[in-house]
């Protein structure tokens, strides 16, 4: 790639990137139904065209959106491990779970889960990206040992329950820090599972 290319790059991404941010915005001003490409054109101060240059509406906006930080909640989730390496529970701390303080550092997207008239699907993005994460990358050994854990029922239990918590730490206003509810999914975790070897990376 050349460097005209990657300014190029570069400058797109910073156009999108304002399209969104315009979008959330909007999102929590007047809900999802309400948004409009003018609407969203005059919040990040360009013009339509520009606009059609990137998206055909606020549907394909809305899906790139959800789909870039479906993929940023799985990559966090995965951030602190190495293949092959196996994680005892007991032994885990806020540091080794990064997707507290993801949430946190998000909060204009985040919040989004606490509206009523929010983008289409959303709730379903953060436990499916926790169950993708599970299956995909751990193996888990129960506490109770002569157990398997390692269904997809037991890991899509996991996911959801993991994701009603960070949802209601969020519809809460975030009452304890990024650190404190990393600690206390670690501690729930920990009455499931003794220890988890990573199988993959993402």
């Amino acid at each position: 790639m050349t460097s005209s290319e990657k300014r190029s790059s570069k400058q797109s991404e910073r156009t999108k990137n304002n399209f969104k941010e315009a979008f959330i915005t909007l999102v929590h001003e007047k809900g999802f139904s309400h948004v409009s490409v003018t609407d969203i054109v005059k919040k990040a101060d360009y013009n339509r065209t520009t606009f059609y240059l990137y998206y055909q509406d606020k549907y394909c906006l809305s899906d790139e959106l959800k789909a870039q930080m479906y993929q940023q909640i799985k990559e966090t989730s995965m951030n602190k491990y190495e293949k092959g390496k196996n994680v005892t529970t007991g032994t885990m701390h806020a540091g080794s779970f990064e997707l507290t303080h993801f949430i946190y550092a998000n909060q204009a997207f985040f919040n989004l889960y606490t509206i009523e008239d929010t983008i289409p699907s959303l709730h379903r993005d953060l436990p499916q990206a926790i169950y993708e994460v599970l299956k995909e990358h751990f193996q888990l050994v129960s506490v109770n040992q002569d157990r398997d854990i390692n269904y997809d029922a037991h890991k899509l239990y996991m996911a959801h329950g993991t994701a009603g918590l960070l949802v209601d730490w969020i519809e809460k206003g975030y009452p304890i820090s990024p650190n404190d509810m990393a600690e206390r999914l670690i501690h729930i975790l920990e009455s499931f599972a003794k220890e988890f070897k990573v199988t993959s990376r993402g």
